[in-house]
């Protein structure tokens, strides 16, 4: 099943203190969270909507990646950890 983006939606408006009503960039949002998906699955994650973690660590990560866009900055440690976590517990043998 394809992720599903407008629950993310939400949360990612909800972050940048954006009214639910307002929808002026929720085309923009929503191609965002799909090049986010896209990425982590590229990079070995394949995030569940009906997981309220992965949603939330979706969202997490496209807000980071919007109020970051044009900084020359790192991805936060607590983020990082969590992107690490994830694709080691989807990778977890055993």
């Amino acid at each position: 099943m394809a992720y599903e983006p407008t629950t993310t939606l939400a949360l990612v408006k909800a972050r940048l203190n954006r009214l639910a009503s307002d929808t002026s960039l929720d085309e923009y949002l929503t191609k965002r969270i799909e090049a986010a998906v896209a990425e982590l699955k590229r990079s070995g994650i394949t995030l569940d909507a009906a997981q309220p973690d992965d949603v939330m660590f979706c969202s997490d990560y496209v807000v980071w990646q919007y109020q970051c866009r044009d900084a020359n900055s790192g991805m936060p440690e607590w983020l990082r950890l969590r992107r690490r976590e994830r694709w080691l517990n989807e990778h977890a043998t055993g």
